[in-house]
């Protein structure tokens, strides 16, 4: 449910800096995938390197995000906490070792958050 939500919240963010960086209609970003919003984020936003770490960290959530939808059986724990892993390891440069799993998983999501709402929706 974590991740579901969390794709959920990210995805608007993306949705945010469309409309700041490229303002696009509600109407046009909707039209998108996740995976479309990220491309056209990242055309947008080429120049600026913590978006694109992010972005990339997105994509890679995404693919997860798809194995639970679309497997009858997914299994997600191992690469969710790599990637978990990763992602704190990059934005939040801190220890993070006494954090459960699920905790791992909440702060990435909010340090992608945080990244995406900073770069993509200030004006460029």
């Amino acid at each position: 449910m974590i991740l579901l939500k969390g794709h959920l919240l990210l995805e608007f963010m993306l949705s945010e800096g469309l409309s700041t960086r490229l303002s696009l209609t509600d109407q046009q970003i909707r039209k998108l995938s996740f995976r479309e919003k990220l491309k056209a984020l990242a055309t947008a936003t080429e120049t600026d390197k913590g978006l694109t770490e992010a972005l990339e960290f997105l994509e890679q959530l995404n693919r997860l995000r798809n194995r639970l939808a679309h497997e009858p059986f997914p299994k997600l724990e191992t690469d969710l906490a790599t990637w978990s892993d990763q992602v704190l390891h990059v934005f939040l440069k801190s220890k993070h070792q006494r954090y459960t799993p699920r905790t791992k998983i909440t702060q990435a999501i909010s340090a992608l958050a945080r990244s995406v709402y900073e770069s993509a929706s200030s004006e460029a």
